[in-house]
């Protein structure tokens, strides 16, 4: 039986507080990738482990559209199983009664059911991301002791194939969360991890949550248990070095053989130094980017900083300026990463609204903004 397993899509996704950027086109593009895949290749299931959209509100209505005629596009080739991640709106589980008559299941609890897949009976466990904080009583916190042990046990009593009917083939998982022992279940929060313990007794588990394309084995036998594909589009540059595509899993008597689809359509993050000055070297490698680039400014005011802004694929700036030992945000090796204030932030943006500014009189402006706001830290100081 070939599966094929997506998530973390985050469709509606604007990233980027000081230059916002739509990454719609975007993800439309990779998740177009996965079409043109199917219309070559053979499939018995399509999984969606999560997190459709970014946000916890409806999608815009041509976005909306978009999602539910995709799912739909998708269900021509397969039935797609589908949870909700913690970034979903909830409302989406309102189209699963019309999706099921084509296909689509959009699931927003823990349940079970089976599909017959060419011959293939398949057993199909559902578990939506599941936090902490819907197992606490009201006086309770999260910091209480057991509670998050408690949250465990009540998600995980019942999370395994032993409902599931003898004759199915498989029994498979498809949920949104972090598996124990990954190191981004160890930094707290409301998430409750799914030990590999529970995942072993399933056929292969599909799961969601974690931006970085990754499969996860059993420690003793080395078994492939499950995977995560780790989204579409890098949505930060936290996540310049994570992968994300789709999986093709084939499963067997033999156990599971996976192989990753890489999207081409995703745009590249990229990190550029400046020491002071744009200079035409630095604009001319900047302008080559086909994505999104972050620059380090290591010395500048905010003439610089807006100029830096003015180049297209510049989204973030950050200062790396020198600190002395012991001041605020040192690291203690004589420098410290910092990015510029709300204050000089909120000017910035103020004078963005006056296009017919001459750029000179912006520049001066934003010198004198610069040189008024030193001068007050000094004198608080």
């Amino acid at each position: 039986m070939r599966v094929l397993v997506t998530g973390d899509w985050h469709l509606g996704a604007v990233t980027w507080r000081r230059k916002p950027q739509d990454r719609t086109q975007e993800i439309q593009a990779c998740l177009n990738e996965i079409l043109d895949f199917l219309s070559q290749e053979r499939v018995d299931l399509i999984a969606i482990t999560g997190d459709f959209t970014h946000y916890w509100v409806p999608l815009e209505g041509e976005k909306q559209r978009w999602l539910m005629d995709y799912l739909y596009a998708l269900s021509e080739h397969a039935p797609v199983v589908g949870v909700l991640g913690n970034h979903d709106w909830r409302g989406l589980v309102s189209f699963d009664k019309f999706a099921r008559k084509k296909n689509v299941y959009i699931v927003d609890k823990f349940d079970k059911f089976e599909l017959n897949l060419n011959g293939t009976k398949v057993c199909i466990v559902t578990l939506p991301y599941f936090d902490a904080r819907k197992v606490l009583q009201p006086y309770q916190k999260l910091t209480s002791d057991g509670v998050k042990d408690t949250a465990k046990q009540v998600v995980l009593n019942d999370l395994s194939p032993r409902s599931c009917s003898w004759d199915a083939s498989y029994k498979i998982l498809i949920t949104h969360g972090v598996v124990e022992g990954l190191a981004y279940s160890q930094l707290g929060g409301n998430d409750v991890p799914i030990p590999k313990s529970v995942l072993s007794q399933f056929d292969f588990a599909l799961l969601g949550h974690i931006h970085n394309a990754q499969l996860i084995k059993d420690d003793s036998t080395d078994r492939i248990l499950g995977c995560y594909p780790g989204g579409v589009a890098k949505l930060d540059f936290g996540e310049m070095g994570s992968t994300q595509g789709f999986w093709i899993v084939d499963l067997s008597a033999k156990g599971a053989d996976c192989k990753l689809k890489k999207f081409s359509s995703q745009k590249p993050l990229k990190p550029v130094e400046v020491a002071e000055t744009v200079t035409p070297e630095v604009r001319e490698e900047i302008m080559r980017t086909n994505g999104y680039v972050k620059v380090v400014l290591k010395e500048g005011d905010l003439v610089t900083v807006q100029k830096l802004y003015d180049l297209e694929p510049v989204v973030v700036v950050e200062l790396k300026n020198a600190a002395s030992s012991g001041s605020e945000g040192s690291t203690g090796e004589g420098e410290s990463k910092v990015r510029f204030s709300s204050l000089e932030e909120a000017y910035g943006l103020y004078l963005n609204h006056y296009p017919e500014l001459a750029e000179d009189k912006r520049d001066e402006l934003l010198r004198k903004f610069s040189s008024y706001l030193s001068k007050a830290k000094e004198n608080k100081s």
